[in-house]
């Protein structure tokens, strides 16, 4: 994924993609040792979040490589999103994956 390194030379750090995605997988998948507490991924305690990482990512790439990266989250986004409900006091501004719990 020449584009993420490109990326993550020009407007992150190196290794910011693979840590965020690392990150958001070990706050989705039960049984990871370092799991992100139970619907804790708003800005407020967790400060930059990891899904939000890899949506400035997707944002960032080129239009061509994006869907390569989104193969990547789309399977942890689709278990976070069959283990969570949505959350009636959340707001419409905040990313989907905050209007959940």
């Amino acid at each position: 994924m020449a584009a993420v390194i490109a990326l993550e030379h020009t407007r992150m750090r190196p290794g910011t993609v693979a840590g965020a995605l690392l990150a958001w997988m070990q706050a989705v998948v039960p049984g990871s040792v370092d799991r992100i507490g139970p619907g804790c991924m708003c800005p407020e305690c967790c400060g930059d979040a990891p899904r939000q990482r890899l949506e400035q990512a997707l944002t960032a790439l080129p239009r061509w490589a994006r869907p390569y990266l989104y193969a990547l989250i789309l399977p942890i986004d689709r278990r976070f999103l069959a283990r969570t409900s949505p959350d009636p006091h959340a707001s419409p501004e905040w990313p989907w994956w905050q209007q959940r719990r």
